[in-house]
């Protein structure tokens, strides 16, 4: 068969086109997905921007993508003297003074935090969550109004052991640093018979801004270890550039960096604890601690309890016991927001005067119907309502397990499905909880929430 020359240059175009669109197709199929829109410093923060939760080791090998407290210690400008950790040896042994005597015992139940042996050595406390906030105990006008704006970062620190054969053991206690950026000197109280209210550094916490902006825009830009990670819309859970295994070990280092750089022992204004006794699952006790600012430490009277030199640590027995939650809270949370508790003296908020809601009610048995349990919760989870100085820290950390025992609830608006408390005895609002099979990151409602205000505060007065 012969072909015209317009018939062989048609041969020679269908066998081009079959060559070339094989290899288009091909290269089609290979290219990666496109990242996420490139942003600006400038862009508003999210909620993972500001609360970042660590993923929970189960080997050794994990630790390595993990923060070590004591490794915290910032850069000296003076290298004859090197600066000491954030956690200081004299803040540790004071830490360990207390947690483990009169203080943390709950006369009424017989029971009292023991750390153990592991837990002794400051070296065995690892970061679990870092939670940036602009103002504790709230950023509503009418908390700082009474209680003044003290911006902080909150380290969430917990111990862990290495097991012979490679894998660890992360214990089921809790322990918050919390460093203050203030100035020196505090407002007069709002009211006879409360605390000084302390005063903002702006210039400080602002700086602490700028970097947690600038580590999201570089991660989101594919400036961290050559691999674009959005926080954009990301419900809060762990840390998106810290799920990322292409991510993981470059974002722990920034996070390091960031620590380093902004914290100070000089700037650990106060501790808290959610212990154990030693070598039992059970009571969780719960103990507030506050510093001077000067070196020393001391308990804190729980705010929501009597006041009395026999009240500073609050519990929560196991299933089955007759009385859940020892002593029994006072709380203030249904009134309008005031200075005045039980920390700063009995005789500040007499308990007579106090009218709230707490869990312990959620706990009885029979329970309360479901619409007094839905208000209950709705009330303790509402950081406009509700805070360390008028509602009871068991309130705080059973809001979202008591919603799916009683409720049902099975899914909270803004928190990643698998960082839920996933078992009964979950008190973790931040951090790593017992989930019935091993311990596993948990978010409850309550710390969405009080990220979330914090992020809309934040986002509506950067400068």
């Amino acid at each position: 068969m012969k072909f015209s020359k317009s018939g062989m240059m048609r041969v020679f175009q269908l066998v081009a086109l079959a060559l070339v669109f094989p290899f288009a197709a091909c290269k089609q199929k290979i290219e990666p997905p496109p990242g996420p829109p490139v942003i600006q410093d400038s862009a508003p923060l999210n909620v993972n921007d500001v609360s970042w939760l660590f993923p929970a080791p189960s080997s050794a090998a994990d630790l390595a993508n993990l923060i070590r407290v004591r490794d915290i210690v910032p850069v000296s400008s003076d290298p004859a003297k090197p600066a000491e950790p954030v956690w200081s040896d004299s803040a540790f042994k004071q830490f360990q003074d207390i947690v483990n005597g009169p203080a943390a015992q709950v006369p009424d139940a017989k029971a009292q935090i023991s750390l153990p042996a592991e837990a002794r050595s400051v070296d065995a406390w690892f970061v679990a969550g870092v939670r940036i906030d602009a103002g504790a105990p709230g950023l509503t006008d009418d908390i700082r109004g009474q209680y003044g704006q003290l911006p902080e970062i909150r380290l969430i620190i917990q111990p862990i052991a290495k097991n012979a054969d490679g894998t660890v053991k992360v214990f089921d206690i809790a322990a918050h640093l919390i460093f203050d950026f203030i100035t020196a000197t505090p407002d007069a109280p709002a009211q006879p018979n409360c605390f000084p209210r302390p005063v903002a550094d702006i210039a400080a916490f602002n700086g602490i801004v700028a970097d947690a902006a600038s580590l999201r825009t570089r991660l989101n830009n594919g400036q961290i270890a050559g691999h674009a990670v959005s926080t954009v819309g990301a419900p809060l859970g762990v840390h998106p550039g810290l799920a990322d295994s292409a991510t993981r070990n470059a974002v722990r280092n920034e996070m390091f960096a960031l620590l380093k750089k902004n914290l100070s022992s000089q700037r650990l204004g106060s501790m808290a604890i959610a212990g154990l006794p030693d070598g039992k699952p059970a009571p969780w006790i719960f103990l507030s601690i506050l510093g001077d600012h000067k070196g020393g430490f001391g308990p804190v009277h729980g705010p929501t309890l009597d006041g009395s030199d026999k009240q500073f640590a609050q519990l929560l027995n196991p299933v089955g016991s007759p009385v859940r939650v020892v002593p029994e809270p006072h709380t203030n949370n249904l009134n309008p927001i005031t200075c005045k508790n039980a920390a700063v003296s009995a005789a500040s908020l007499p308990i007579a005067s106090r009218k709230g809601v707490a869990t312990s009610a959620a706990f009885a048995s029979p329970a309360p119907s479901d619409e007094q349990v839905r208000q209950i919760l709705d009330t303790v989870a509402d950081p406009q309502k509700s805070f360390f100085f008028n509602t009871d820290c068991i309130s705080c950390h059973t809001e979202t397990r008591r919603a799916m025992d009683l409720l049902k609830v099975t899914a909270v608006p803004g928190i990643s499905p698998a960082v839920l408390p996933g078992g009964q005895w979950d008190v973790r609002n931040f951090g790593w909880g017992d989930a019935g099979k091993g311990m596993a990151p948990t978010v409850t409602r309550r710390a969405a929430n009080e990220t979330s205000a914090v992020v809309t505060f934040i986002n509506a007065h950067r400068q």
